[in-house]
C-alpha cells in the first residue's frame, strides 16, 4: 500500500496496538518511544527463569481486544477465579467470587465480618447490586462499552453516601480498589462501579497470558520491531494550518502525514500546544494513581494453599499481596514462587523516593505485622532476587465526568486537526483493554484516512 508516513508517539500498549494494527493493514509506521524499552505500564521482565510483570497484571472478563490480540499472537490465556484473604477486625476471612447460595452459606462468617448482613448493610448492598445488574451493559471494560453515557459529576464517595452504605460495607467495597488504585472516593462513580461490577456480574473471572501480561507487550514489540525507535523522546507535535505536519525530537523534526499521540492523558496538552480549548479542558479531567510494586522470587509458595492474594483494608501501610504462581505456574521454575506486593494511595508517594532495599523492607514489614495464617512470607534478607517498580502514574482514575468529557474529543478534533488521533487508556474505559482498543481504533481511522488520500 502506498502511503505517507504515520508517526506514533509513545510505545505503551496504546502505541504498540496502533503499530500492530497498521502493520496488519500493510502500513509500517514510525513509533517513537522515550525510554529504552517499549511496553509502558505493561512491561515485563525475565529474571533467572522467572517471568515478572512490572505494572499491569490481570485481564478481566470483558477485555475483548486483549483476548483477540493474544489469540492472534499465539499467547495462551490462563483463566482463574481468585480466592482472597481479607484481614478484618483483627482476623482473617476468605472470599471467592462464586455467587452461588452454597458459597454464600459457606462464607457466612465472612459476610457478617464484611458488613453485608447488618440491616443497613443488607439494604445498601441490595441497592448497589440492583443498580449494577440493572446497568449491566454499562458495567464493562469492552471496546464498545457505553459506560461514558452514565458518567456524571457524582464521585464514588458521594454515590455511597447517597445510597447510605454503612462504613463497614464501604470499606469492603473499596478494599480492592484502594489497594491498587488509591483512594476511590474522589473518582467518578461510573468507573469505580464498573470495577465492582466486573466481579459481581462475571463471578470474578480473570485471565492472563501464561507468562504474564508482560509477554503481550514483548510479543507486540517483536511483531512491530521494524517500526520502533526507542530512546527518542518527542518534544512537540507540530500543527500548522489545521494539520499535524510532524513531530520534534531532540535531534530532528520528523515529517508526518498522520500522527497518533499515545502518551498518558496528562502529557498530551504539553506535547500538542495547538489543541482546541475544549479538548484541553477534557484532558484536564484525566488523572492517574501512584503505585509501587515489589516482586520477590522465592523457593516456596508465600501464601496459604489455595490463596491467590491477601488484602489489608484497615491498614493504609500494608500492601496487597499476590502469589503469582498460584494462578500462573509457568511464571516460575518448578517448585518456586513469586510474591508480588502492590500499594497505591499516599503510601506509594511516601515510598517512591526511598531506595529499593528500604521500600522492600517497609512493605514486607507491614505485611508481616498480620501475616496470613499458614503463610511463608519472606524475611527482609530472604528471597532468590527482588525487583522494585515505581509508577508515578500507575492507573487512570479520572475525576467524575472524565469518561463523558473524553468521549467528545474525537468530534472536537474532527474538521480541525483531521490527521491527529489520540490513543491511550483514558480514551476508552481506563484499563489495558482500553489502551489496546483505543490504539486499534486510532490506527483503523489513520489507515482509512490514508487510503482515501491514495484513492
Amino acid at each position: 500500500m502506498s502511503t505517507g508516513r504515520v508517526v506514533i508517539v509513545g510505545g505503551g500498549f496504546a502505541g504498540l496496538s496502533a503499530a500492530y494494527t497498521l502493520m496488519k493493514r500493510g502500513i509500517t509506521p514510525l513509533l517513537l518511544e522515550a525510554n529504552e524499552r517499549v511496553g509502558g505500564r505493561g512491561r515485563g521482565e525475565r529474571v533467572d527463569g522467572f517471568s515478572l510483570d512490572m505494572g499491569a497484571f490481570v485481564f478481566t472478563s470483558t477485555y475483548d481486544t486483549a483476548f483477540r490480540m493474544c489469540e492472534e499472537l499465539g499467547l495462551p490465556l490462563v483463566p482463574s477465579m481468585m480466592k482472597f484473604g481479607h484481614h478484618r477486625n483483627g482476623r482473617w476471612v476468605t472470599t471467592t467470587p462464586d455467587q452461588s447460595l452454597w458459597n454464600f452459606i459457606r462464607h457466612l462468617r465472612t459476610a457478617i465480618t464484611m458488613g453485608f448482613l447488618s440491616p443497613a448493610g443488607m439494604r445498601a448492598g441490595f441497592k448497589v447490586m440492583r443498580e449494577i445488574h440493572r446497568q449491566a451493559e454499562y458495567m464493562s471494560f469492552a471496546s464498545d462499552s457505553p459506560i461514558a453515557e452514565i458518567d456524571d459529576d457524582e464521585s464514588f464517595g458521594d454515590y455511597m453516601q447517597r445510597l447510605n452504605v454503612p462504613e463497614n460495607l464501604q470499606l469492603t467495597l473499596e478494599a480492592p480498589l484502594k489497594m491498587i488504585l488509591g483512594d476511590p472516593r474522589p473518582a467518578g462513580q461510573a468507573l469505580m462501579r464498573a470495577y465492582i461490577g466486573e466481579t459481581m456480574l462475571h463471578e470474578g473471572q480473570v485471565s492472563m497470558p501464561e507468562r504474564g501480561i508482560g509477554s503481550l507487550s514483548e510479543t507486540l514489540a517483536t511483531y512491530c520491531a521494524d517500526a520502533i525507535r526507542v530512546s527518542t523522546p518527542v518534544r512537540k507535535v507540530v500543527v500548522a494550518d489545521g494539520s499535524a505536519t510532524g513531530v520534534v525530537t531532540d535531534g530532528e523534526t520528523i515529517e508526518a502525514d498522520a500522527v497518533i499521540c499515545a502518551v498518558p492523558g496528562t502529557k498530551v496538552a504539553d506535547l500538542i500546544p495547538d489543541l482546541p480549548a475544549e479538548t484541553r479542558r477534557a484532558l484536564g479531567t484525566v488523572s492517574y494513581s501512584t503505585g509501587c510494586r515489589v516482586v520477590i522470587g522465592l523457593d516456596r509458595s508465600p501464601l496459604p494453599p489455595g490463596w491467590h492474594g491477601a488484602l489489608y483494608p484497615e491498614d493504609d501501610d500494608a500492601p496487597l499481596l499476590l502469589d503469582r504462581t498460584a494462578f500462573l505456574p509457568s511464571c516460575a521454575p518448578p517448585g518456586k514462587g513469586i510474591l508480588d506486593l502492590l500499594i497505591g494511595r499516599d503510601r506509594a508517594k511516601e515510598l517512591i523516593p526511598l531506595d529499593d532495599e528500604e521500600i522492600k523492607r517497609e512493605m514486607l514489614g507491614a505485611a508481616r505485622r498480620n501475616a496470613p495464617p499458614g503463610s511463608a512470607l519472606p524475611g527482609d534478607d530472604e528471597g532468590l532476587f527482588y525487583r522494585v517498580y515505581r509508577w508515578e502514574e500507575a492507573l487512570c482514575m479520572g475525576t467524575p465526568g472524565m469518561l463523558a468529557a473524553v468521549a467528545k474529543i474525537p468530534e472536537q478534533l474532527a474538521g480541525r486537526i483531521d490527521n491527529l488521533f489520540l490513543a491511550g487508556d483514558y480514551m476508552a474505559v481506563p484499563s489495558v483493554n482500553g489502551a489496546l482498543s483505543s490504539g486499534q481504533s486510532a490506527a483503523i481511522e489513520v489507515a482509512d484516512l490514508l487510503a482515501a488520500h491514495v484513492s
